[in-house]
């Protein structure tokens, strides 16, 4: 109990006690941490919370409590309530403060200072404060050691000011590199984005959609049948703007009517036969009545169980969009289904069957070549919520887009003839008419590269696999590969949107040389995105902290041998003559890369250092 009491967030009395704890809670959040390990310290933490902020700070506690692996909610939930009707019993936590919860937090390494939110610091906004992450760079993302306290590192918040350290390196967008190479359909979605990000965002929120609107054409790709359908994670903090991407349902609006409407037919001719029947009376005996149909509907929510989704998945014919602004609804799923419905979730990426059993009719159900469309949006926290670990398959079979808005007011009452809504409908109206040229075709059409384009994407891919092999390693390996396959239905995609305006179709669908081009530009951009996910969000197989570590004496060497521009060669030839093993130099590039910025990658094995690394290096060797 002394550690706890040697911390008095009174020091703080510019700060608000309810600002302290969201802000340090929400850097437990997002590096993973969990600080509630025995039972005590978790009582302790509920007790303190709860004194402080009532039931405002259930969520909180929720959130701080997720990562101990014994997580459960309903006895998260249950012990906060007790703490809340045991407020006004001091004799139930004699001694137990708020301060309990800072002290954990600091031992577990969390920075826990909290500066007042209207201070500048050194007078210039736009550096970042260890003191308050919010207004510059997550914390995560500075190139000291995120997971440790300033004073562990060696170097004081003063320090830090002093050198000036940058805001979080921007991870890289694609909107401004593809724009020339976008069908004109995907081209609107993007010019109805305000920002870069924002337009990168509908740009993938509406590749997800189109991925589950044209089931009719496939590709063989290492000689599998594949459809189009994509799983898309879009990560960003709350208020970042990725809820407008709900519009992009808008493009599938006619298609979704019109499964509503044929269901509604099937309704209609099942209550005929069954009133035709009973009409009969006793003529009718013993004629088998006819079997009510399902309710079919194109897209599939995820905020019911497993079998629910897997049902609405059978039902209309094996194929659905689930798009879901809340991670969470779809990882709740998870947890109830003790597993199952994440095994599903993987063998629906690869169209493998699907087998589940209903206990209602004691049947047993297979769904046979799964086309089954994700997209989720969510925070960085919902991130391991829903995916535990970097091992997890789902993380290597979901694009990742990892986005960081500051926070910044905008004009909300700029004038439009219409609204986004609107817009999508509009472009809607040509995805259906796509939609209709392509049911003519029976069987299906086929969609291939010419033999030039398959050698770009093996040579492109074969790249980055020995890029990153020995960097990030073999888990993430893993994540290539499929981000090969996620790429190649990218550039399906673009390809029959290139079919508005047709009267009839090809024998097969060959893919432009744009449209490749776009999704390596894509795939190459979301690639970084993935990386720093799996370097910040995820725990490591190992238990290495993959959030950040000081730099060993030897990555920093090799750091400071290295030019403001360099290749994967000159990083080998300047390991050898340092005695540094190939993959340990890999391996530290990656890190200069995806956990301390240092570095920012431009291409295919080539990297530039940024504009602060001397500054950053030497707040991160000492």
């Amino acid at each position: 109990m002394n550690k706890i009491l040697d911390f008095d967030p009174n020091q703080w009395a510019q700060v608000s006690k309810a600002e302290q704890i969201r802000t340090v809670a929400n850097r437990i959040v997002e590096m993973n941490i969990d600080i509630t390990e025995g039972y005590n310290n978790w009582r302790n933490i509920a007790f303190g919370i709860s004194l402080e902020l009532g039931e405002e700070g259930r969520s909180i506690f929720h959130d701080i409590s997720r990562f101990n692996a014994g997580y459960k909610y309903e006895e998260c939930d249950k012990l906060y309530s007790n703490c809340i009707k045991r407020l006004h019993d001091t004799t139930n936590h004699e001694g137990i403060t708020i301060r309990s919860f800072f002290s954990y937090a600091k031992e577990a390494g969390i920075d826990i200072k909290v500066a007042p939110s209207h201070d500048n610091v050194a007078g210039n906004g736009n550096v970042a404060s260890l003191a308050n992450p919010a207004k510059g760079a997550n914390m995560a993302n500075l190139a000291i050691a995120p997971n440790a306290s300033t004073a562990a590192n060696g170097i004081s918040a003063e320090s830090v000011v002093e050198h000036e350290v940058a805001e979080t390196i921007p991870l890289p967008t694609f909107s401004e590199k593809v724009i020339g190479y976008l069908p004109d359909i995907l081209k609107e979605v993007l010019f109805l984005g305000k920002t870069i990000t924002e337009k990168d965002m509908l740009v993938l929120a509406a590749l997800a959609v189109l991925s589950g609107a044209f089931p009719e054409v496939f590709a063989i790709y290492d000689n599998m049948k594949v459809f189009a359908n994509l799983y898309i994670f879009n990560v960003a903090k709350a208020a970042s703007g990725k809820g407008r991407t709900t519009s992009c349902l808008k493009l599938v609006s006619l298609i979704e009517q019109e499964v509503r409407e044929a269901n509604k037919q099937e309704v209609d001719d099942y209550q005929q036969e069954l009133a035709d029947i009973r009409a009969l009376g006793r003529k009718a005996s013993g004629m088998p009545l006819p079997k009510e149909p399902p309710y079919r509907s194109l897209l599939i929510p995820a905020n019911c169980s497993s079998t629910a989704i897997y049902q609405a998945l059978h039902d209309n014919h094996d194929q659905g969009i689930t798009f879901e602004t809340e991670a969470d609804s779809l990882a709740n799923t998870l947890k109830s289904d003790y597993g199952n419905f994440s095994d599903g979730l993987r063998k629906g990426f690869h169209h493998e069957d699907i087998n589940y059993r209903r206990r209602k009719e004691n049947e047993h159900v297979e769904i046979h070549n799964p086309k089954w469309t994700v997209y989720l949006t969510g925070t960085p926290g919902q991130v391991a919520n829903l995916i535990p670990s970097a091992e997890n398959g789902l993380f290597s079979r979901f694009l990742f887009m990892l986005v960081d808005i500051p926070a910044k007011w905008h004009n909300v009452f700029s004038k439009s003839t219409r609204t986004i809504d609107e817009e999508m409908e509009a472009i809607g109206k040509r995805v259906y008419d796509i939609h209709l040229l392509l049911k003519k075709k029976e069987g299906g059409i086929e969609f291939h590269l010419t033999e030039e384009q398959e050698g770009k994407f093996n040579d492109f891919f074969n790249k980055l696999v020995e890029e990153y092999k020995d960097m990030l390693g073999r888990d993430f390996v893993a994540n290539i590969y499929r981000m090969g396959l996620s790429a190649y239905r990218i550039a399906m995609i673009l390809s029959i949107t290139r079919l508005e305006g047709s009267t009839s179709l090809p024998e097969c669908i060959i893919c432009k040389d744009e449209d490749l081009e776009c999704a390596l530009i894509i795939a190459d951009t979301l690639m970084l995105h993935a990386a720093r996910i799996f370097s910040t969000l995820l725990p490591n197989k190992e238990g290495d902290n993959a959030t950040g570590i000081r730099l060993s004496p030897k990555s920093e060497k090799l750091f400071a041998a290295l030019p403001a521009s360099f290749t994967r060669q000159m990083v080998l030839a300047a390991a050898q003559k340092l005695g540094i093993a190939k993959r340990t130099a890999e391996k530290y590039v990656g890190e200069y890369v995806s956990k301390y910025n240092l570095c920012k990658r431009v291409d295919n094995g080539k990297y530039e250092k940024v504009d602060t690394t001397e500054n950053q290096a030497e707040a991160v060797a000492h």
